[in-house]
């Protein structure tokens, strides 16, 4: 599922068509994404108006048009965004097409996990107005981390941090990273962690989720060099840090990839 570098850099896709109208717009009614709003309701509310700004919190995408329309997106598992000439024809997972004079916007999702909203009104809806701090937010503080901890004592921190109420945008491969670079094992209890443990885990937080923004966020593609990503998708690897093996495991039911070697 994108995370929250992945997610930004999808949400640009989307940039060609800033300042510009949408001419037509095209659903795909049998598409589960629509479970929220009647398929409808987004060719009623999007045609005829401009594409105003585009924002990202999290693993969630808002976008602006005039009329004071809100469409909100959530790509799921397979979701993407995409832009194609202004003939393009439309494909059989394309759940949302917006054409305007230049170029058609695309929202795709082959297994259809993804999510649409549409919203009118004189401020952004309160299903984007009321999340919580994202992680690359200066609201976000060590006093949120401090406090998830302590409410999930018995959860282990891998567990917690793919939690989208305390750490909104981090996915799988960024909850392994920070934990790697926190020198944290996965399935330590979250009560178990002391003053300065919480402290560098909030601070690692920081410091994976800035790097990601500034290269998979900006150009896509991966992480830099040197990153324990490069090395986690499969079995039989070594920590880049002590070159010996890491471990691949299920916890709190989803694969992690940790340094035994390194993290404590």
């Amino acid at each position: 599922m994108p995370e929250l570098a992945e997610v930004a850099f999808a949400c640009s896709k989307w940039n060609i068509g800033l300042d510009k109208r949408v001419r037509e717009t095209t659903t795909l009614p049998t598409s589960r994404v629509y479970r929220d709003t009647d398929h409808t309701e987004f060719s009623n509310r999007l045609t005829g108006q401009k594409l105003i700004f585009a924002e990202t919190h999290g693993k969630q995408m808002l976008f602006s048009f005039s009329g004071n329309i809100y469409l909100g997106i959530h790509l799921g598992m397979t979701g993407s965004l995409a832009n194609e000439p202004s003939g393009y024809e439309v494909q059989k997972y394309d759940a949302l097409v917006l054409r305007q004079s230049e170029c058609t916007l695309l929202f795709r999702d082959p297994r259809q996990f993804g999510r649409l909203r549409i919203s009118c009104g004189s401020n952004p809806p309160t299903w984007w107005s009321d999340l919580p701090p994202s992680i690359t937010e200066k609201e976000f503080n060590l006093e949120i981390v401090e406090k998830a901890m302590k409410r999930h004592n018995r959860r282990p921190i891998k567990a917690l941090l793919l939690d989208q109420r305390y750490f909104p945008g981090m996915g799988n491969w960024m909850a392994d990273e920070v934990l790697w670079r926190a020198k944290l094992r996965p399935a330590r209890l979250a009560g178990t962690l002391n003053a300065n443990e919480i402290a560098c885990l909030y601070n690692k937080t920081l410091f994976v989720a800035k790097g990601a923004m500034k290269s998979v966020g900006t150009k896509g593609g991966d992480p830099p060099k040197g990153w324990l990503f490069h090395v986690r998708w499969k079995n039989g690897l070594l920590c880049p840090k002590t070159k010996l093996p890491l471990k691949r495991e299920s916890i709190g039911g989803r694969t992690t990839c940790w340094s035994p070697s390194h993290q404590n």
